[in-house]
């Protein structure tokens, strides 16, 4: 089993590989800019040889080859060396090297052999140099380094040299040349950003079957997946919480993390009725390391697809061993999961040597209804039913099934009659007759819509809150920055109030943390409504919040939103007949008078929501003390103190 998923690994690893194609590209062009290069030093070398004085061109013509050869023996140098992706930015950086000096010969060509001679000579160069120019611009595509590195030497004393001739002949060239010029850079950046865009969709599917991996492994929290009652993926904090290897880990039964297989069967019963009707379902329970070690951790779980929970369900995790050495509760119940049958996604397809479908096999199409007659007698591309292909990569695709080449996890989309979009992979080897030729294919074919969708649900479950739904700080962290690029770019102010409820814990206290839990859910649904779309809403943990408000122009904009939120917070919360009166205490700070990033405005708000803390709750406080405002003291009972049950 292979080592876990690296983040640094897959950040740096498709730019580094989409860095090393163009870079090969570059060095594969230049074989053609050899050639012609020696074909235009050769031409002009022959039409000056009558005009120019000798010894200023063999002086120009040598340094000339001399450039050619440099460049024809670093594309040796590149094709025996095989360089390893991360020494491309290397190459590149010689290779604009080499191509400025090329670059200054030729610019320095027009100053050095055209001084002298007659109109027609220096037409004649300026139209060389132009063919150059337009012959750079499809050659260094893959590089705007190398290319502007061999465009301004050449072309800048050019245009110079004519911009200081006559009004009525070379200044107006020159000022041709200017717009041709440009005219040309224009091309290259169209061509350049074509070219890497093609380049990463070659790695597209690479970055697909990688994401799910990032998003694991990039959490704070310990991520697992068990499908239905074993572990079948976990993050690195996973194995760090229970102090196992991966290979340990997975395949795992559900019960191996718990104190005993009791205690796993009454939490699996439990949780059960909740996870199957889409609910997060949250607890605080005690599970064993691979040591044998017991600790206290506060879990979460959320079912990928409650309709369908052989697709499984995925917990989150922290110890909180010293938080909850003193409790001892472990939540129960009387049922436990069933067993799920897990159903054949596989097929297997045939196809002949001009690449029509000659036998398709296996129930995993017919259950979606897919008409398997209508792909027979056709290829891949032409049954029109393949969604989600690039024209890049169908090409691609077609390139290797024309070298008769193996190729593995084609991905692609299909649209059933029943509507419901599902995703397959396909695998396939080339078939070969008793003679050695090529006769076709056969391969097989899976369904992983599962797959697909348990990445996309793991997308959010790292970037939200799985109690509320709200954003976590690590999503709040990506909008902050985003706010403060724009705010030093416009000017406006971006604040952060932090929200802490007043008394909160009575609640957990008195009716448990179910209770407390349904009033968190309807506080974030009044602090969502509060804000407009462009502002942010998070929760940090806790009885905690974080209201990000943008494209602010007065700090009093902040204060008006503070006592709407503690006018919103002071209405009576109702759970299980109950109702629940709450405070909030909030902290202002804001960019960029009080901090220039997250942490300064954080630790600024933390100390002005504590001061509001002290003045009695209810209230806000901005940073530093200024424009201090209170809102009315609410005329009910303290923070979550619980009203008479609601008739």
């Amino acid at each position: 089993m292979s080592e876990p998923y690296r983040l640094d690994n897959w950040q740096s690893g498709v730019g580094m590989a989409c860095h090393a194609e163009r870079v090969r590209l570059l060095f594969a062009l230049s074989r053609t800019s050899v050639a012609a290069t020696l074909a235009a030093t050769l031409l002009v070398a022959v039409w000056m040889w009558p005009v120019v004085p000798r010894d200023r061109l063999a002086f120009w013509t040598a340094l000339m080859l001399l450039n050619v050869g440099t460049l024809a023996w670093m594309h040796w140098r590149y094709l025996n060396r095989s360089p390893r992706f991360e020494e491309a930015p290397r190459w590149e950086r010689w290779f604009a090297l080499k191509a400025a000096a090329g670059g200054l010969i030729w610019g320095m060509a027009i100053w050095l052999l055209t001084p002298h001679t007659e109109d027609l000579s220096r037409f004649f160069f300026v139209l060389t140099l132009c063919a150059v120019s337009l012959g750079a611009t499809a050659v260094f595509a893959p590089s705007r380094l190398a290319y502007y590195a061999f465009m301004a030497p050449m072309m800048l004393p050019a245009v110079s040299f004519l911009l200081m001739g006559r009004p009525d002949d070379t200044a107006a060239a020159g000022w041709a040349v200017l717009i041709y010029l440009a005219v040309l850079v224009g091309v290259h950046d169209l061509l350049h950003r074509n070219l890497v865009a093609t380049i990463q969709g070659r790695y597209e599917s690479e970055a697909l079957a990688s994401e799910h991996k990032v998003i694991l492994d990039s959490a704070a929290e310990a991520i697992g997946l068990l499908r239905p009652n074993y572990l079948a993926k976990c993050n690195r904090q996973w194995c760090a919480l229970f102090g196992c290897s991966p290979e340990e880990a997975l395949g795992k039964p559900a019960w191996a993390w718990w104190a005993n297989y009791e205690d796993w069967s009454r939490f699996a019963r439990e949780c059960m009725a909740p996870i199957s009707e889409g609910k997060a379902y949250s607890a605080i329970v005690r599970l064993r390391r691979m040591n044998g070690e017991l600790f206290w951790a506060e879990i979460s779980g959320m079912a990928v697809d409650p309709a369908n929970l052989d697709l499984g369900v995925v917990w989150m995790g922290t110890d909180i061993s010293e938080r909850q050495r003193t409790e001892a509760a472990l939540m129960a119940s009387e049922q436990r999961f069933r067993d799920l049958i897990s159903l054949s996604t596989d097929w297997y397809w045939e196809q002949d040597a001009q690449y029509r479908f000659t036998h398709i096999s296996g129930p995993a199409l017919e259950k979606f209804g897919i008409d398997l007659d209508k792909f027979l007698g056709k290829t891949r591309w032409d049954t029109g039913r393949f969604e989600n292909v690039t024209e890049e990569q169908w090409q691609a695709h077609r390139q290797t099934l024309e070298a008769h080449l193996p190729f593995r996890d084609f991905t692609y989309k299909i649209r059933p009659p029943s509507g419901e979009e599902r995703w397959f992979c396909i695998s396939g080897n080339p078939a070969f007759d008793e003679n050695g030729d090529f006769a076709g294919y056969h391969g097989v074919g899976t369904d992983i819509t599962e797959r697909v969708n348990a990445a996309e649900q793991f997308r959010h479950l790292a970037h939200h809150d799985t109690l509320t739904g709200l954003p976590n700080r690590r999503l709040l962290a990506d909008r902050l920055e985003q706010a403060l690029a724009l705010a030093r770019r416009s000017g406006h102010l971006v604040a952060l109030l932090l929200l802490d409820l007043d008394d909160f814990k009575i609640i957990n206290d008195t009716d448990g943390h179910s209770a407390g839990d349904t009033a968190l859910v309807a506080i974030a649904r009044r602090l969502s409504g509060l804000v407009r779309e462009t502002d942010t809403v998070a929760r940090l943990g806790g009885d905690e919040f974080i209201i990000l408000m943008q494209e602010m122009g007065h700090p009093r904009d902040f204060a008006r939103v503070a006592e709407k939120v503690i006018e919103a917070v002071r209405e009576p919360v109702e759970v299980g007949g109950r109702q629940y009166l709450l405070g909030v205490s909030i902290g202002i700070a804001h960019f960029p008078e009080h901090a220039a990033n997250m942490e300064g405005l954080m630790q600024k708000a933390d100390i002005a929501m504590y001061e509001a803390k002290r003045a009695g709750g209810s209230a806000y406080r901005f940073a530093g003390g200024g424009a201090p405002a209170a809102a009315p003291s609410a005329p009910t009972a303290p923070g979550g103190r619980p009203m008479e049950p609601k008739h």
